[in-house]
């Protein structure tokens, strides 16, 4: 699982919408995330 949330992290990191997103600092802090982050990071996503 955790190959996949880095991979994910790095995607995000190189994507227009997700260089400046919160839920990122997040994932990358190891912190779980709340309803509405993980709502944010479907619609960073779907933006991909």
């Amino acid at each position: 699982m955790d190959f996949y949330k880095r991979m994910l992290i790095k995607i995000l990191k190189n994507s227009m919408a997700g260089c400046e997103s919160n839920v990122l600092k997040i994932l990358e802090s190891g912190y779980d995330l709340n309803i509405k982050d993980k709502e944010e990071l479907e619609e960073l996503i779907d933006n991909l």
